[in-house]
């Protein structure tokens, strides 16, 4: 399933992940790779999200990629495989969709 349709699935079921995949699609823009699952952490505080849990769901989706690293620490790290995909899906859905489901 293609990132696009993935996004879409993950509105129906899970709508309060939106404002976490649009923090993660943020995040793999600014880096233009690997991102770690903590900056997305920053990023959503900055957007007032008071709830993180970890990106697995985001993985199991296909919205992200589980990056294997050398990295020392014990920082997860992920890439966005199709970012285009997920902002088409994003900007479909609406900002006011997603700002409701941060609540």
């Amino acid at each position: 399933m293609g990132a696009y349709n993935a996004v879409k699935r993950l509105a129906r079921e899970h709508q309060n992940w939106l404002p976490i995949v649009q923090a993660c699609l943020e995040e793999a823009k600014d880096t233009k790779g690997e991102f770690a699952g903590a900056w997305v952490l920053s990023k959503a505080k900055e957007k007032g999200i008071t709830w993180f849990p970890g990106l697995r769901i985001l993985v199991r989706y296909g919205i992200l990629k589980h990056e294997d690293t050398t990295r020392g620490g014990r920082r997860a790290y992920y890439t966005m495989p199709d970012c285009e995909g997920v902002e088409k899906a994003l900007q479909e859905l609406g900002t006011d969709e997603v700002r409701v489901a941060a609540k």
